[in-house]
């Protein structure tokens, strides 16, 4: 039925190596044994687990995926419309100088009502004329009344009260209202944030969130849990996508090389790092030593001479032993370990991607498949204390560490005076909405006045 169909993607099973998750191009999905070369349409039980898990991982991807496809419209759309509001805030600009004065009004007003006419017989148009003109001038009675209401809350009015919001919050005179002829005070204005302060302060949010810089882009802006990055401030510090993308390309490859090169200095002060990576990414219990030391025989860690062939040989064996362990007694083995660590080697301020010597050299951390024992590490940092202070680091190394801090330090205060002058232009731009709108109605009334001129009325006007 299906003689067509052809093996499209294939897909690793953490834990369960070597099978292989094979989807088709007909969306049809079976297994298969690497070693062995066997294939089953009907997943084995052992097996089945995993395929589920990764089958639910596929599906919170997508879901991720489309939700970070939907917020990037959305964002969009919220650039758009604020590029409309600051359109009409120019033409307001623009139309400000033309409005009529409010005492104008009023003396064109007195000059409509009062009428000099020629003739005794035309006295009941002129009176006419003049009641119809008296009644557009008066703006308190009727219905006209009620949409002139909301005019009553003026410019000063709303200053007021951007005021007495200001000095509940606790903030600076130029972080509301209009800048007063005489100027602000020094520091009253904030920080500017420039572009290279953006770039580093994007770069502390990958380094805070120990985003790891081998993970794809797309997969951390898919992340929508509470720790995700998109919840934090600095993520829109740069203007659009591209930028973050950019800033992110770059920082991964300087904290890959820098990764790299802590990790090349850790294995020449011990061999047995790269070997026990080796061992938990190759050994299986379904190989014994000779088979294991015959297919691997041309690996690099295989043949490093730091470390001797019993050496290998013995931790293979052990390693092998604690596969066969309960989960929970290997979780239970790894949380010794990790008490046994001096809090100047394993504190709060450590990351994943740079654990000590004395952890990575261990059997106990290499017993537990990388996702169960990241989870277990990372929840022990978290109740731990911060770093002590370190009295081995000399002046040099300790002056440089605080100008770092000073520069992070006015990067954020920087961004927070940008967020409160964005939202200082929010308030002003729905102040001048508020006055367009006002003089719009007065313009209206204007009309209106005009309209209900009689004859004599132009007459007199001309």
């Amino acid at each position: 039925r299906n003689e067509k169909d052809k093996p499209k993607s294939k897909h690793v099973l953490p834990g369960h190596e070597p099978w292989i998750l094979v989807k088709t191009k007909f969306r049809r999905r079976f297994v298969h044994n690497m070693q062995t070369r066997e294939s089953f349409w009907r997943i084995p039980d052992d097996v089945w687990p995993a395929v589920r898990d990764f089958e639910r991982w596929e599906k919170e991807q997508k879901e991720k995926s489309d939700n970070a496809k939907w917020a990037e419209e959305q964002l969009t759309q919220m650039r758009k419309q604020s590029k409309a509001v600051e359109d009409a805030k120019s033409a307001v600009k623009a139309v400000q100088p033309l409005q009529p004065q409010g005492h104008d009004l009023e003396s064109d007003s007195e000059y409509e009502v009062v009428e000099v006419t020629d003739s005794e017989g035309e006295e009941g148009d002129d009176d006419e004329a003049q009641q119809s003109t008296e009644k557009g001038s008066q703006p308190e009675q009727g219905d006209e009344a009620q949409e002139d209401a909301p005019v009553e809350f003026g410019e000063d009015d709303i200053e007021w009260q951007l005021a007495q919001m200001g000095q509940e919050y606790g903030l600076d005179p130029g972080e509301y209202g209009e800048e007063p002829e005489a100027g602000w005070e020094e520091g009253a204005e904030g920080l500017d944030l420039s572009g290279e302060d953006a770039v580093n302060l994007f770069r502390d949010l990958l380094y805070d969130y120990q985003i790891s810089p081998f993970t794809p882009w797309e997969k951390i802006i898919a992340d929508e849990s509470d720790t995700s990055i998109l919840n934090d401030d600095r993520y829109t510090v740069l203007p659009n996508m591209k930028a973050r993308r950019e800033v992110f390309d770059a920082w991964a490859r300087d904290r890959a090389a820098e990764l790299k090169a802590e990790r090349a200095a850790m294995e020449k002060l011990d061999p047995k790092i790269p070997y026990l990576a080796f061992l938990q990414a190759k050994a299986t219990p379904k190989l014994y030593w000779p088979e294991f030391k015959r297919k691997y025989k041309r690996e690099g860690e295989m043949n490093d001479r730091k470390l001797s062939d019993k050496d290998r040989e013995k931790l293979y064996r052990d390693h092998i032993s604690r596969l066969k362990l309960p989960e929970s007694t290997r979780k239970a083995d790894l949380q010794v370990l990790l008490k046994s660590l001096p809090l100047k080697a394993l504190n709060r301020d450590t990351r994943l991607d740079s654990l000590p010597q004395q952890l990575l050299s261990h059997l106990h951390f290499i017993s537990l498949p990388p996702v169960v024992r990241d989870s277990v590490i990372e929840l022990f940092i978290k109740k731990l204390p911060p770093a002590p202070d370190d009295c081995d680091r000399s002046d040099e190394q300790r002056a440089e560490d605080e100008k770092k801090r000073e520069e992070r330090k006015r990067r954020e205060k920087a961004m927070a005076e940008r967020e409160r002058k964005v939202e200082e232009e929010r308030q002003q731009s729905q102040k001048d909405e508020a006055r367009a709108k006002r003089n719009l109605r007065e313009e209206e009334r204007e009309l209106q006045r005009a309209m209900a001129v009689g004859n004599r009325g132009l007459q007199a006007h001309i």
